[in-house]
């Protein structure tokens, strides 16, 4: 669980690695996965074939609990770590736009695949 829930997110990730949380401790790759950045949370959301695609979903930590919690009342989220948080990172790393006011790099068609 995460207990510092008071700290201040609006800059303290500019430059920095993506916070990844998740819904499942013990097995990462089947709970739900978000990522944080200065642009707000994204879901890592896996297509049928494989590909890997971020969505936004929240503007603040606030906004995520009430969005998990709302999916499913005895969900909590969790700091990722280890080689599930490399790979997380490292796909949304790949995938994010250069700048942050540009399109979406993929089309939801190749995502559907």
């Amino acid at each position: 669980m995460i207990e510092d829930r008071d700290r201040p997110e609006s800059n303290e990730f500019l430059g920095a690695r993506p916070r990844i949380l998740i819904t499942n401790e013990s097995t990462p790759e089947e709970g739900r996965t978000f990522v944080w950045t200065k642009m707000g949370w994204f879901e890592r959301e896996e297509g049928k074939l494989g590909a890997v695609a971020f969505t936004p979903v929240a503007d603040s930590e606030e906004e995520l609990r009430k969005l998990v919690i709302n999916a499913d009342r005895s969900a909590d989220l969790f700091e990722a770590s280890g080689e599930f948080k490399k790979m997380v990172t490292e796909e949304f790393l790949d995938q994010e736009p250069m700048n942050p006011d540009s399109p979406d790099n993929y089309s939801e068609d190749e995502f559907e695949e």
